[in-house]
């Protein structure tokens, strides 16, 4: 006895390629959005207090932090654009993350002429505690998306 059979295969390549990429897209940006909110929850702000700076509001750091996705890199960035945001994050002198300070002390005017002598200041992270404290979170994320039909 002989068979006669009539096979035709679909390859659905290309729509699955495009629908990770999306997907890619997708969990990314959603990345991006919870942990900037994350890290503006910790991000310390300064205030008249502790500036000396009368009538000073802060959060100028907080209102700082961004993210960004690339798409072709399969990436997202979150930080600031400010220059002390990495102070602030690692700290400096003696108590910079690893050892990584000016290990002598300094003076520095502030922006009522005022001068400071200073050994550095701790580490208040906000960045990495924000993601680190969420992983599981944003895997779940992952898994959400990904079970989505697009």
């Amino acid at each position: 006895m002989k068979f006669n059979y009539d096979i035709k295969f679909t390859d659905n390549t290309p729509q699955l390629l495009e629908a990770l990429e999306a997907w890619v897209e997708r969990v990314l940006t959603i990345w991006g959005m919870k942990v900037q909110d994350y890290a503006q929850l910790l991000v310390p702000t300064g205030t008249a207090d502790s500036t000396g700076i009368e009538g000073y509001v802060g959060g100028a750091l907080k209102a700082s932090l961004t993210y960004v996705v690339s798409a072709a890199q399969k990436t997202v960035t979150i930080g600031s654009n400010l220059f002390y945001s990495v102070y602030v994050e690692l700290g400096t002198g003696i108590f910079a993350e690893k050892g990584n300070g000016r290990k002598t002390p300094w003076v520095w005017q502030d922006f009522n002429g005022k001068w400071h002598f200073t050994r550095g200041m701790a580490p208040r992270p906000f960045l990495r505690p924000a993601v680190e404290n969420h992983i599981k979170e944003l895997q779940e994320i992952a898994v959400e998306e990904g079970n989505k039909e697009a």
